[in-house]
């Protein structure tokens, strides 16, 4: 697939995830095999007023898109100028976030609601930057407000080089299943690539999506929390519903530790410890015991004790799956 001047060697692309989707988890992923990564959604106007540490860019994450929301297109113009100075490879105007905050400002979702204002932003920001520049939508407002399909033939005509849909309505927020038939219809409608978004937690469900929608990509999000595995064939198999053997294990452990590593390297070890807390919910989440884990896990606060804790649970895990392998 081709986003811009963007070769991309597969179809799967992490999406951004407010409080997730980090340097150090982006840079994670990339190992994994994602083709393409997002930072977490930036305020354009928080980062127009002085706070270029949203824009810290790790050179292994790249490709790396910088996903901006706002109203004002001269805001837009301005920080995403600053993300491609950064060395940002993409720029992706978020016209799909349902969050209040965002839409009662008249950014996220609220933007397809005003084609024309949607319009006088894209074009702006195309004529200014000259990496990548790609939208994210959804269905429309509500159930009677669907016009998806004619955004996505608008922003086509402004010039972004690829479109996300995300196939809920504002009003749906996460709620209920997602209507993938959209997103072949927005297929259908352009010429640019298209990447589906939705219910993506495993890699067959991937392919499913690419096979039933006709999408160039798969953007996975909430899929590839605790499971990076997802970008990586190799160790996919394991989460799709069978119980995880004893390499499977090792490799968990081995990626938790890897997460701090990179956590560590990018914050510092205070910083790391507080992060890594959300994450081991994640990694953990649905082993035996999983939540007998966590709560031991309460009291501790020092890196020696919480990664004993972490080694001791794998280890009891193992030795757990070697008696139930020998009976």
């Amino acid at each position: 697939m081709r986003i811009g001047k963007l070769e991309l060697h597969n179809g799967l692309i992490m999406a951004p995830m407010a409080g997730f989707t980090d340097g150090p988890f982006r840079q994670l992923v990339r190992e994994m095999g994602c083709c393409l990564v997002f930072t977490e959604m930036i305020s354009a106007e928080g980062l127009v007023r002085k706070k270029e540490h949203l824009l810290r860019i790790n050179k292994n994450e790249h490709p790396v898109v910088v996903q901006l929301f706002g109203s004002d297109h001269e805001t837009m113009v301005q920080a995403a100028g600053m993300a491609e100075a950064t060395g940002a490879d993409g720029v992706d105007i978020n016209m799909g976030c349902p969050a209040q905050p965002v839409v009662k400002a008249g950014a996220g979702v609220d933007l397809m609601r005003f084609p024309e204002k949607a319009k006088s932003i894209i074009v702006k920001v195309r004529k200014t930057i000259k990496i990548a520049l790609t939208v994210k939508i959804r269905s429309g407002w509500d159930s009677k407000q669907i016009n998806a399909v004619e955004i996505s033939r608008l922003v086509e005509g402004c010039g972004v080089d690829a479109i996300t849909i995300h196939p809920r309505t504002k009003t749906q927020g996460f709620r209920g299943q997602s209507d993938w038939s959209l997103i072949g219809e927005v297929k259908r409608a352009v010429s640019i690539p298209v990447i589906g978004n939705g219910d993506v937690t495993t890699p067959s469900l991937a392919k499913k999506m690419m096979i039933e929608t006709g999408c160039d990509g798969v953007m996975i999000g909430r899929g590839a929390l605790g499971n990076p595995w997802i970008f990586n064939p190799q160790w996919s198999d394991p989460l799709e519903g069978t119980p995880p053997d004893i390499s499977f294990l090792r490799e968990r452990k081995r990626v938790i530790d890897r997460h701090f590593s990179l956590l560590q390297e990018s914050d510092g070890e205070e910083r790391a410890l507080k992060e890594i807390w959300k994450h081991l919910f994640w990694y953990t989440k649905g082993l035996p015991r999983s939540a007998s884990f966590r709560s031991a896990l309460a009291g501790l606060r020092e890196r020696g004790a919480l990664f004993d804790a972490v080694a001791s649970y794998f280890d009891h895990l193992e030795r757990r799956e070697a008696c139930q392998a020998s009976e």
